[in-house]
């Protein structure tokens, strides 16, 4: 399938770092816990949002949510017109699919609101969006913490392969709750504590709009299935060969595992280019993927592919080809 249009929009505001405090003793516990999974010294947040004359420690905890529903439908509007006004007129014509991809679901509950609209646009499904891409088709909210939009994505590839739709339309929001971030990243079990490195997480809430169609346009999508790696990174092996030749190698995600140390020194004995997408543009959750074609478009034409890991030692993944 092709990406006939995208857009990706991200908070104008400051980095601010995460304090635990006794106020909070549950986050603060599993804070500690996601940083010796990811071996990091802090965590910052860019919020929708943020207000500056709150108390410093709850500024990143209770933003102000409207911003982040704004956002949202400055993204679907800024991938509405990229369009070509013939296919625009095409899209609304034509039988179309939505998705609203999260991370977590009915986050409502998170939020400061008293809005049973607003509580809906977050927890369901916004009803201006089914008016404004003039849905006719399949329309679904999906779920699924970090692989949600790898999730809605092969679902997007599939619908369009059986010609059931002629455009997917799939808007994402990811909302950077502390909480919840933290309890992602966290790692069961115990064991030593190991080294820490230098670094500080950095988790940036986006949302983003992105229309797929069968129309040819400068990327070109395959969504790939899911490979069961476990510890052994033999079973990996498949990651980084491919029928197709691979020009780079994109990953995301913050867990440093040994088997995700192994896969990067295999790809460097591979001779492929390999960039960390959440430490070079920050982590966003199941919008991280989708980073990758940001980091296409500041390069010369390629081929790329794009690894999601999950919490179980799982990869999905997605190759790109940009002409």
């Amino acid at each position: 399938m092709y990406l006939s249009s995208y857009s990706l929009i991200e908070p104008e505001d400051e980095f601010y770092f995460y304090i635990p405090s006794w106020l909070n003793v549950w986050e603060s516990h599993i804070y500690n816990k996601a940083l010796k999974a990811t071996r990091a010294q802090g965590w910052g947040f860019k919020r929708f949002g943020t207000r500056r004359e709150l108390y410093a420690r709850e500024m990143i905890r209770k933003p102000d949510y409207i911003k982040y529903i704004e956002a949202l439908e400055q993204a679907s509007d800024i991938a509405l017109q990229q369009l070509a006004a013939k296919v625009r007129m095409q899209l609304i014509k034509s039988r179309t699919a939505l998705f609203y991809v999260d991370s977590w679901g009915e986050a409502g509950l998170y939020e400061n609101m008293s809005s049973a609209l607003h509580a809906g646009i977050i927890d369901t499904l916004p009803k201006n969006l089914l008016k404004k891409f003039s849905v006719n088709g399949f329309t679904c909210k999906m779920r699924g913490e970090k692989q949600s939009l790898m999730q809605a994505m092969r679902v997007a590839q599939d619908y369009l392969n059986w010609d059931i739709c002629d455009f997917v339309v799939i808007c994402a929001a990811y909302r950077s709750i502390p909480l919840l971030v933290f309890s992602d990243e966290d790692i069961a079990g115990g064991g030593k504590r190991k080294s820490q490195d230098t670094n500080v997480n950095l988790s940036v809430e986006r949302v983003g709009c992105f229309i797929f169609s069968k129309r040819e346009s400068a990327l070109r999508i395959d969504c790939g299935g899911y490979i069961d790696a476990g510890n052994d990174i033999h079973r990996a092996a498949p990651l980084i060969t491919a029928e197709a030749p691979i020009d780079r190698l994109f990953f995301t995600g913050l867990r440093k595992s040994r088997a995700g140390s192994a896969l990067l020194k295999a790809t460097e004995a591979a001779g492929l280019a390999a960039l960390n997408l959440t430490e070079k543009y920050g982590g966003s959750g199941c919008l991280t993927p989708a980073l990758s074609w940001v980091a296409l478009e500041q390069q010369p034409p390629a081929t790329a592919r794009t690894i999601v890991p999950d919490n179980y030692g799982g990869y999905n993944y997605f190759d790109t080809w940009r002409d």
